[in-house]
């Protein structure tokens, strides 16, 4: 743990920074915004069980005795041949040439990568605080944590991931803080209203086009021969594993990603989250085909992780019949709203979803690396084109 004293204009902050929750637990719960990704329950479980090769980074803000903010980092460093995964189904031997050169290549690319906000959630986990700090406050406490990583490492961070930001102003709750970032624009948080006046999903089903509400019965009808189970934690350690190679399989699909979860995640979560957590397996007979996590979050809810068995998604639909029975279980939990988190957007919104656009805010540490971030991002980052849908036709969910 180390301590700072920082000024921003005529008042003076202190500031602890620490690479262990249980250091500040009390002071840390205190400030932060109601949510339960951002106690320090779940922070802890993070430090045991979270993400492989992940280091954690707090900071407080005193003011005198008062507790006035708080902010949270993770640290990867990124091995460029683990996390891009790069490959070609081509027969054609330039290609083939091409892929063996760049994993070649890959292997000497490391990178120090830090982020304000938590990888594994969509939405604003970065910071809280009761008193807005300002830029030059925000990018001196940012290089005190650089400067801490260095000493508890000898680990030089390169580039600074601030992420997620609503820009709908019912679900904005903090602003970026810093200079010298790019702004960019990334997938929307698609996330599902629930109706008061849906007080079971055959309400939610009565409401839907009938195009729609028949494609829905069919979907389920094609799992009617799969059981779905609630887990206890006995369940959730004798089904960790089953869990974690369906999870492990779905993630490994992608091109690239900045964490792989660790082994025992799930039924840890199971154990530090405990009721407020649903987590539900399906299954044929004995054998696990697929599973998700719902997290009652305050009055909202989230939709965590899932993993499916890819090569019985089309026999049973797997992916859609646990995007509709979260629906289901939010409306049984009489939540909010559901979290739906990104990806998937098109079939989330056949279900109801609607998009909030987020940004997030990059920089490098090299001044020069910096002020080339924007023709960077604009020859690397990809188009979010998508089709919106909507099941309810004039009648939309946010009546």
């Amino acid at each position: 743990m180390k301590k700072v004293n920082l000024q921003d204009g005529s008042a003076s902050y202190d500031i602890v920074i620490t690479d262990s929750i249980s250091d500040i637990e009390e002071q840390w719960n205190h400030v932060i915004r109601s949510s339960i990704y951002s106690h320090s329950s779940y922070l802890d479980l993070l430090e045991s069980h979270g993400p492989l090769e992940f280091k954690y980074y707090y900071a407080l803000v005193y003011r005198g005795e008062d507790v006035v903010a708080a902010f949270y980092f993770q640290h990867k460093t990124i091995h460029l041949a683990e996390d891009y995964r790069i490959h070609t189904h081509s027969k054609n031997f330039l290609a083939k040439l091409r892929v063996a050169f760049l994993k070649n290549l890959f292997k000497f690319v490391n990178h120090e990568f830090l982020v304000c906000g938590n990888v594994l959630l969509t939405g604003e986990y970065g910071y809280s605080y009761k008193q807005k700090p300002s830029h030059v406050f925000s990018d001196l406490l940012l290089n005190e944590i650089i400067v801490y990583i260095k000493e508890k490492t000898k680990k030089k961070i390169k580039t600074i991931l601030a992420k997620d930001f609503y820009t709908d102003e019912g679900f904005k709750n903090i602003d970026i803080l810093g200079s010298d970032y790019t702004e960019l624009v990334v997938q929307p948080d698609m996330i599902f209203h629930v109706e008061d006046r849906w007080n079971t999903y055959e309400d939610y089903l009565a409401e839907v086009k009938s195009k729609y509400r028949v494609k829905f019965k069919k979907v389920k009808k094609k799992a009617k021969d799969l059981d779905l189970l609630v887990m206890t934690q006995e369940d959730a350690d004798k089904y960790n594993d089953a869990m974690y190679a369906l999870y492990k399989a779905t993630a490994d699909r992608a091109l690239f990603s900045l964490f792989t979860l660790s082994q025992n995640y799930f039924s840890e979560l199971k154990r530090t989250l405990g009721d407020d957590l649903v987590l539900m397996g399906v299954f044929k007979e004995e054998k696990l085909l697929g599973f998700f996590t719902f997290v009652k979050n305050g009055e909202n809810a989230d939709a965590h992780f899932l993993g499916y068995d890819v090569s019985e998604n089309s026999n049973y639909q797997l992916y859609f019949n646990i995007l509709l029975r979260l629906i289901k279980e939010a409306i049984d939990q009489k939540a909010k709203l559901l979290n739906l988190s990104r990806t998937a957007l098109e079939i989330k919104s056949s279900v109801g979803a609607v998009p909030y656009e987020m940004k997030t805010y990059i920089k490098h540490t090299n001044p020069y690396i910096n002020k080339l971030m924007p023709f960077i991002l604009s020859k690397t980052v990809p188009d979010n084109e998508w089709v919106p849908r909507s099941p309810f036709g004039d009648k939309t969910s946010l009546d």
